[in-house]
Parts: C-alpha cells; sequence; structure tokens
C-alpha cells in the first residue's frame, strides 16, 4: 500500500489563511487523485492552525472523496489548540475526519454510529459491505449510509469488486495503524511538501 506523508510543519509553526490552506489542499489532492494512495497529514511541530486555513483542506478533501470514495486520510501528531479548530471546522461542515492516536484510528465529529462503525471496520481491515452489516447486527441500507460519509471523511476506501457478478458491489479497507504511522514511515514512502 502506498503511504504519502505530509509533514504540515514544513510550513511553518502556525498555519493560517485560505491561501495557504487552498496551497496543502492542491498538494492533498494531488496525492489522492493521481495515485490513491494512504495520506497521512502530521500536524507534529505545528502550535496553531486556523479555522480558515483547515477549512480550505477538509471541504476539498470531501469534494476528491466523494468522487471515488477509494482513498484513505489520516490526521495526527495534533496538539491541543489544532484539535479544537479542527473540530470547530468539522462540526460547522458536518463532516468527519479519522485521526491517528496511540496506535488506534478514531473519528473526530461524526455521529456515534460513525465512530461504531469505523471501529468495527478497524478489526476486521478489509470487507463487504454484507459482511460488516451482519458484523454490527444493521441492515445493509444503513451501513451503506454510514460507509458512504466514513469514505467522505476518509476513514475507508473502497474499490469496485470485479468479481460482482451482478450490480456494483464494493471491497473496503479501513485504515491500518501500524502502516500509518507517521514513524514507522520511511525515505521509500514519499515524503511531500506544502
Amino acid at each position: 500500500m502506498a503511504v504519502q506523508l505530509i509533514n504540515l510543519a514544513e510550513q511553518g509553526h502556525v498555519l493560517a489563511t485560505r491561501e495557504r490552506g487552498r496551497a496543502t489542499a492542491d498538494v492533498l489532492q494531488e496525492a489522492l487523485t493521481h495515485t490513491r494512495p494512504s495520506v497521512v497529514m502530521n500536524f507534529a511541530g505545528v502550535e496553531v492552525a486556523s479555522p480558515s486555513y483547515l477549512d480550505e483542506i477538509l471541504t476539498r478533501m470531501r469534494g476528491v472523496l466523494t468522487d471515488a470514495s477509494s482513498g484513505i486520510v489520516v490526521v495526527t501528531e495534533m496538539n491541543q489548540d489544532v484539535r479544537e479548530s479542527l473540530e470547530l471546522v468539522l462540526e460547522r461542515r458536518k463532516m468527519a475526519l479519522a485521526t491517528l492516536k496511540n496506535d488506534t484510528i478514531e473519528l473526530l465529529g461524526g455521529r456515534r454510529q460513525l465512530a461504531e462503525t469505523l471501529a468495527a471496520a478497524s478489526e476486521v481491515q478489509t470487507f463487504k459491505a454484507s459482511e460488516l452489516a451482519e458484523r454490527l447486527r444493521i441492515k445493509l441500507p444503513n451501513l451503506h449510509q454510514r460507509l458512504k460519509a466514513l469514505g467522505e471523511a476518509g476513514a475507508v476506501a473502497r474499490e469496485v469488486d470485479d468479481t460482482a457478478t451482478s450490480g456494483r458491489r464494493y471491497d473496503y479497507r479501513a485504515p491500518d495503524p501500524k502502516e500509518l504511522n507517521p514513524e514507522s514511515l520511511d525515505a521509500r514512502n514519499l515524503v511531500v511538501s506544502c
């Protein structure tokens, strides 16, 4: 699996303005649309990120992932100030986002049911919707709504199941915390500068 690391501290300790947010969103969009990797947005060393900066990134991310829902985006290493700004923007936009914390993938924002679905998906890593619906004991249409929201949040990826004999079906993948830990990524992973 290809993992791209975006070290946001390369832009400075204070990330502000919509213009700078758009520049970072361009890098994120490039990573997601061309190679479909997992992207880790690392906030280590960032002291403050303004809501306008974060809003530009999140709205672009949702637009890209709504089209195909086949990329994973995880944020990590946020201090409390950055986390609060991110939660503010997520709440205002009615969005969710996956975060890596203590070798666990968690969901910022979103409804409780989405967090439960992500937790169940993380336990199995790869799955078909019917398998996860059975595991959660919910109806398939309800799970599809949750998976759509998690896909738009970058919290699960999907690919067309070429073995399906009728209709369009997908194979889903939840992020693997071990593969996405910035400390475990090495020079083979493309480190994207903003």
